[in-house]
């Protein structure tokens, strides 16, 4: 999606402590990607660590996180791993959106 949504940063700031326990600096919309349904944003953490947050709204395919997860887990390095939230999750949820942090 090329278009900021209307969720408040504030409310994806609170999500990312809540749910993977990162207290995040900042978020910056990224005006990227081909995917109507999804939406990212560059996150930084407190300690300076950048990480990169996908929203998806609409249908959401557990396996596009949970195949790479396996891969890596099997020792594929060239794949980039999804965090984990607190909980254990591949992914979190906030509103209508699915949240995946790599």
């Amino acid at each position: 999606m090329l278009e900021k949504p209307t969720l408040p940063d504030e409310r994806i700031l609170a999500m990312l402590r809540d749910s993977y326990g990162l207290r995040a600096a900042e978020v910056i919309f990224l005006p990227l990607g081909a995917d109507y349904n999804t939406v990212v944003y560059r996150v930084t953490g407190e300690d300076g660590v950048a990480y990169f947050l996908k929203l998806r709204s609409g249908i959401f395919d557990e396996n596009s996180v949970v195949i790479p997860a396996l891969l890596r887990e099997l020792g594929i390095r060239e794949i980039i791993p999804v965090l984990k939230t607190v909980a254990g999750r591949l992914w979190a949820r906030l509103d209508a959106y699915t949240c995946i942090l790599y």
